[in-house]
């Protein structure tokens, strides 16, 4: 097929009216069964989202005598608390040949320039996404060992010394919030040097965990590695300090467990009820045979478990 000028053009425009949609599929962050704060801020001015957050409360004083004063006893401080999320930048790029147009035809081409991108750019949201909400620090910082971990609920660095270490998310959609200042957008530059198109994706976004008591982290070994693989027992004891803290569920009354494929399958094996590990769940195996059909791993212990490749994961020392 030819690549003059109007079949570049249909592919720069297919790109762009579809380079959102694939995002919004393959990116989990935001959304909406993890994340109930999202904030949309394209077009207006400033960088950055401040979430305001409503402050902790006491018990009411439970013995008021009569014509006594309750101001002065128990006040309620109504001056909430905030978070600053600030956008950050976040960009990929990919070179279309002449060539590839010419013998791979437009509309592989096409699907080819809209997954690499769209992922690329979901990916990055992603990774960096679940370090500030799993981190100590609270940032988007690479995670290096265990001792980073935020209220983490597994195994401890003496266990993990030397091994490749997953990290699962316990949290309630509450415990973090996203905000997005620029959409994903795509730019087409030709260089007429190499007979090539340049596509450049960026997308402006931040993710912070706003309520530290809300989110719950469990250190394991990684896929292949029976060292110190997660258990239902520690899922469990996750979601046990989420109920003591009064953090929200979802509307069906679940938190959010954001696993790696190593811990699916963990999981998976002890919910088939094929492993002697402590908490092994013999009646949920058909729930866990269907767990792993779309990524979802049953709803067991109060959580829907959700696997991702972009959760915190290092070596550690």
């Amino acid at each position: 097929m030819a690549t003059g000028t109007g079949n570049v053009a249909a592919l720069y425009e297919d790109v762009v009216a579809d380079l959102i949609p694939y995002y919004d599929n393959f990116v989990l962050l935001p959304n909406p069964s993890i994340i109930v704060n999202s904030y949309n801020i394209v077009g207006a001015s400033g960088d950055t989202v401040k979430v305001p957050l409503t402050n902790s409360w006491t018990a009411a004083t439970n013995a008021v005598s009569e014509n006594t004063s309750i101001l002065g006893v128990n006040d309620q401080d109504f001056i909430p608390d905030s978070v600053l999320i600030a956008a950050v930048k976040r960009g990929a790029g990919t070179e279309i040949s002449t060539e590839a147009l010419e013998d791979g035809g437009m509309d592989m081409v096409r699907q080819a320039v809209i997954t690499r991108l769209s992922r690329s750019l979901a990916q990055a949201t992603d990774l960096t996404g679940m370090r500030s909400i799993a981190g100590a620090a609270g940032t988007e910082a690479a995670l290096t060992g265990v001792a980073g971990l935020h209220n983490n609920d597994g195994a401890n660095a003496a266990t993990l010394s030397g091994a490749v270490v997953d990290t699962a998310i316990i949290m309630s959609p509450e415990g973090a919030a996203h905000m997005m200042k620029r959409e994903p957008s795509v730019k087409m530059f030709e260089d007429v040097d190499k007979d090539n198109f340049q596509m450049i994706a960026t997308v402006r976004n931040g993710t912070k965990r706003v309520r530290d008591e809300f989110v719950r982290t469990i250190a394991s070994s990684t896929l292949g590695d029976a060292t110190a693989e997660i258990t239902l027992d520690q899922v469990a004891g996750s979601v046990a300090q989420l109920r003591a803290a009064n953090a929200p569920t979802d509307g069906a009354g679940f938190y959010a467990a954001v696993v790696t494929p190593g811990q699916e399958l963990a999981l998976a094996k002890l919910i088939a009820g094929v492993s002697s590990t402590t908490g092994t769940v013999g009646s949920l195996s058909d729930l866990g045979n269907q767990a792993l059909v779309d990524g979802l791993i049953g709803q067991a212990v109060g959580c829907r478990f959700v696997r991702s490749n972009n959760t915190p994961s290092w070596t550690e020392a």
